[in-house]
């Protein structure tokens, strides 16, 4: 039996990098439709878009001076839209980053060598 080794890490930030880009495009599609038609189901799959990231910020503590900024019109719609597609991209490189490092370590474990 070989012992090839899996960039498994590799893996994981590949597969983080395609996620979070397959994310901002479908955020950006659901923006441009949502602007342009403004259909009822644009509406609601941007709020679904802005879920995650508006519950990563508000786990940060970021949410509340997020908020307090675009109430005071401190920030445009746009640097709003930018900070949450940042932080959703952080978020899925952060995510993958765990379960690499999840999986580098159980594959150590399971090619440890019994002691003799």
């Amino acid at each position: 039996m070989t012992s090839e080794r899996v960039p498994i890490f590799r893996i994981s930030l590949t597969n983080a990098t395609v996620l979070s880009g397959l994310y901002l495009v479908a955020a950006a599609v659901i923006e441009v439709v949502r602007a342009r038609w403004n259909p009822h189901w644009a509406d609601r799959a941007s709020l679904a878009m802005e879920a995650f990231p508006a519950r990563a910020l508000e786990v940060l503590g970021l949410w509340r001076p997020l908020r307090e900024a675009v109430v005071a019109e401190q920030l445009s719609n746009f640097q709003v839209r930018l900070i949450f597609g940042l932080t959703s991209a952080l978020m899925i490189f952060a995510m993958g980053l765990v379960v690499g490092l999840l999986m580098w370590g159980l594959s150590r474990l399971g090619t440890r060598k019994a002691p003799p």
